[in-house]
């Protein structure tokens, strides 16, 4: 795959065998621009930051992010952006990851 070649070419001398969280850490990148918001196309990255900038509450993400403000009126995004801010209270993280 073109994807997983060049981003071990971007780390010369490391396997995927030789570093256990590349993998995560790769899925993390990709999860990070997986669209949450379709209708404003707002990714999870930046949900994930406005959570780790303080946002508790529904209210608090569409102030920082725009999500969750278009035709749908939260009822695609709504539900996803809910289990992010309760996955970043549970984790004490802040970033709404696990």
């Amino acid at each position: 795959m073109l994807f997983g070649s060049v981003l071990n070419a971007s780390v010369p001398g490391v396997s995927a065998e030789s570093t256990p969280d590349l993998e995560a850490r790769r899925q993390a990148v990709i999860d990070s621009y997986r669209v949450v918001c379709i209708c404003n196309k707002i990714r999870r990255g930046t949900i994930q930051k406005a959570i780790a900038a303080g946002a508790t509450s529904l209210g608090d993400v569409r102030r920082l992010t725009r999500a969750a403000t278009g035709p749908c009126k939260a009822e695609r995004c709504g539900p996803r952006i809910a289990e992010m801010l309760v996955l970043a209270r549970a984790s004490g993280c802040g970033d709404g990851a696990g």
